[in-house]
Formats: C-alpha cells, structure tokens, sequence
C-alpha cells in the first residue's frame, strides 16, 4: 500500500512487495520524493519487502513521486532497478510537465547532471534568495544530452532554476554553475508543456583569494588565483623563478634547486601572510631514469614565414655550451648562428632569415636546474614556410544586429586567434592552414566581452552562438564563407 497510481492516499507508509530477496544502496541520495518533505523518510528494507514510513503529514491533494534511481539492489545478482512510483492525496494525479535542456552558456555544450528545481512562487522570499535558501519542490536531473523533464506537477506558477549542485545539497551555493529564467516565472496549466533553454554560467566575483597551490616534479609550482592581481607574492626555503604565462591569474614558479624534505611556501595576498605546506605530486618511481626532454616549434619540417627555431624543454636550464649547438646548410657547411635568446626553460635561435637548415645539439650541452642532461644528441632539419603561406577567410553575413555584436575566429583547440566587430563582411588574414569555428556575442552592455548573468540582478549571462561546420583553410588560399543564423 498504496498502489502505483494510487489516489486518495491516507497513510503514513509506503510497502512494495519484491519477487527476489532486496538490499538498500545508499537510499538517502538514491530515493528522490517530490515534492520535497521536511523531513526525511524511515526506510528499511527487508527480504523481499521495502517500507517508508514518512514522518510528517503529507499534502492534501498533492501527487507524490518516488523515484528509485539504482536504490533497490537485487540481493544475489545485484542489479540496480531504476523505477518512479506515483500516488496521490487527492481524487486525481497530477500530470503536468515541464521539459528544457541546459546548456554552458558559454560554450554552448550540453550538461549532465546539472539539478532542475522547481519553486512555487507562493514561497515568501526575495528572487535572489530562493535558491539559496530553499530547496525545490519538485527535481530532476539533466541527462547526457542536458536534456531534462519533470512530470506529474501540479498548476500554479513557478520559479525554474538549474544548479551544478557540486556537494548535492539541493541548494546553490557560491562558485557553482547556475542557470535561470530572465522572465523569472512561469505559468503552468493544463494542456502546457513549457520547454526552456537555460544557459548556466558562473557568477563573477571581484574578491581575490587563493584558488589552489600545487607543487609537482621536479619542482614545478602552480599557483591558481581567483582573479589576476599584483598583490600576491611567493618564497620559499629555496630560491624561486618565475616563468612567464601571460597571465596574472595563473603563475608558474620554478624551484632553483632539486626540493627538500618538508617543503614551504610563503604566500603573501592583499598584505596577508600565509605559510603552505602542499603535497609533492607525480613523483617517479625512479628518479634516476627521469629524462631532460623538449618540444619545438618545427611542423613537418617547417617553421612559420620569418620563424625563429625554438626549443621548450622539461624543466628550467641553468646553462647551455654553444659549442656544442652546431647549425648546417642545405649543403651541409656549418651556419654561424651567434644570437639566441635562453628564458627559463625555452631557447630561440634567430634563424630566420639565415641559411641554416639543420640543427644539431650535442649531448650534454645542456644542463638543468636539478643536474639533468640531454642523454643523446639531438638533430633536426627544417625551413621556414614562404612569405605567401598564409590563407586568408572571408566570412559574411545577411544579418543585422540592434546591438553591438563580437566576432571570434577559433583555432582548432576553441582558443580566439582573433577578434573583431560585426560587420556584413568580415576578413581574417594570414591565418595558418587548418580548421576554424566562428563565434558570436551579444555585447548587451556594450563593455566588449562576455559577460556572465547574475542571480542578485535576475539577469541571464550574454547569449554566444558558434557556427556548426568546421571552416577549413588552405595555403595560398582564399576562404570564402557565408554563415546563415538559423533558428534553433
């Protein structure tokens, strides 16, 4: 008792009868009663027979929904059943629903397991508090897709709010995704199916406060900051260097010597001192096969128009022998190639220019911060693409904006390579040969970025809009495209 379907429901129990022997697995998290009860449930399982005893009067004329999400186990093969159970204390069921999917509003990406939360606007609370402080009524869950629906409600008018929900306690909590409606309500009744696109995004803060410190072999240490800022600063028991990163909310620091047992940092932000004492991460197995190791700038035996060569190593260097970097022509005669530049743990050649075509690096000429060395000789050869490598792309559009609208051109990693307003006829130039995406924003307050929503204003975040197919771009080549914005 009850029945599934059951109406005029006036107990205190729900019991379900099994065919095979049950165990509970993690119910608290793994039932899900809607509406929301005050308080929770008694809920045993015993043989083949679960009971839950509410503990509190339920609602008169309310549909109740039991959800089962992998919480009953089979006993002996211990398969997870997935199932609702619907009764009501009323003479009929509710079956209204709203659907929707949520999205990144920034990257436009679906998202999985992102909490829908349904408010009656009958709560006796400011907007900007409701999440924060109430749990909703009536939940669902978004699905691979970000695709999400919420059945058996009942009529009224509602607030809708999508939340990471990141430690699941039904509620929203600062530095969480978020999403909701700039309408703020809705109405719901019969012979309605609202379907809602919500965009979730991360309210920006100016507070400036240290995010993370990790400290990784050989000596590496990254420290992550909630917003750039010249107040912070860091020392060690050793001597640390900075690499540069273009930013001022991620920092890279280098030790100058192999670390030390019991390792400190001293942080300093905002005039406040702090001493860190992280764990030692990605530590070899054997220290002693650890390889000097490097990257370059070379593609397929090329290098950019006008391209210096350039070497990024695994750890910082400390010194390099010249004597030891040999340069060679096309016909093999050495190439003197006096002026490099050595930053940290990268070095460039001037090469470009010049008739070097092959580069050859002794072993052990160079040597790092912690006494590693190159264990073999290293040899390259490349040449620099001609002045008209580059292809170029012009992309219209037969649209026009009541607002001020920016336009990025990504490269094949989603990184903006370039930026400019919108205009019917747009021209990317000297674009390396490769595959491109383009993307819009909606510049509502005109301050040239996005700008994510916020929850205190009731404001959605900035709408982007990617086109669909890949843009290739070839050498020598001009690219020609023709975007169409299409409705959803």
């Amino acid at each position: 008792m009850p029945y599934n379907g059951q109406v005029n429901f006036a107990g205190n129990e729900v019991k379900m009868k099994f065919t095979e022997y049950i165990r509970l697995n993690n119910p608290s998290e793994n039932i899900i009663i809607i509406p929301q009860l005050e308080n929770q449930p008694d809920i045993e399982a015993k043989n083949k027979k679960l009971t839950i005893t509410f503990n509190e009067e339920l609602e008169e004329n309310t549909t109740y929904t039991i959800t089962f999400n992998g919480a009953i186990q089979d006993i002996t093969e211990k398969n997870d059943s997935v199932f609702q159970f619907v009764f009501s204390t009323g003479d009929y069921i509710d079956s209204l629903s709203v659907t929707g999917q949520v999205k990144d509003a920034f990257t436009n990406k679906p998202l999985k397991e992102i909490l829908i939360g349904l408010y009656p606007k009958t709560l006796e609370a400011n907007f900007d508090s409701i999440p924060l402080k109430y749990k909703p009524t009536y939940l669902g869950q978004s699905d691979q897709a970000g695709t999400f629906q919420l059945n058996y409600l009942k009529s009224g008018v509602y607030y809708l709010f999508a939340i990471e929900d990141r430690n699941r306690n039904l509620l929203y909590d600062k530095g969480e995704g978020f999403a909701l409606l700039a309408e703020k309500e809705f109405k719901l009744g019969p012979d309605e199916t609202p379907d809602f696109d919500l965009r979730s995004f991360k309210e920006t803060s100016k507070e400036i406060y240290l995010e993370d410190l990790n400290f990784t072999f050989p000596g590496r240490v990254e420290v992550i900051l909630s917003n750039p800022t010249d107040s912070f600063s860091i020392s060690s028991n050793l001597p640390l260097l900075q690499e540069e990163t273009g930013q001022r909310d991620s920092l890279i620091f280098w030790l100058e010597k192999s670390p030390v047992p019991k390792m400190k940092f001293y942080v300093e932000l905002k005039g406040e001192k702090d001493t860190i004492r992280p764990v030692y991460k990605k530590i070899p197995d054997d220290i002693e096969t650890v390889k000097l190791t490097q990257k370059n700038n070379i593609k397929k035996g090329k290098l950019l128009p006008q391209e210096n060569l350039q070497f990024t190593f695994s750890e910082p260097l400390l010194d390099i022998d010249l004597n030891a970097v040999h340069f060679y022509d096309l016909d093999s005669q050495e190439v003197k190639i006096d002026s490099f530049q050595m930053n940290l743990r990268t070095l460039e050649f001037n090469t470009a220019g010049s008739d070097a075509h092959r580069i050859v690096i002794d072993s052990a000429a160079l040597v790092s911060f912690y006494g590693r060395v190159l264990d073999k000789e290293l040899s390259f050869t490349f040449e620099n693409e001609p002045a008209d490598y580059y292809g170029s792309l012009i992309v219209t559009m037969d649209t026009t904006f009541s607002m001020p609208v920016i336009v990025h051109l990504l490269d094949n990693n989603g990184d903006a390579i370039d930026t400019v307003d919108f205009n019917q006829k747009m021209i990317f130039s000297e674009l390396i040969p490769g595959n491109y995406q383009l993307r819009l924003i909606f510049d509502v307050d005109k301050n040239g970025e996005w700008t994510t929503g916020s929850l205190a204003d009731g404001r959605e975040p900035e709408k982007v809009i990617y086109n669909k197919e890949t843009i290739k771009v070839k050498s020598k080549w001009e690219k020609e495209f023709d975007w169409v914005l299409t409705p959803k």
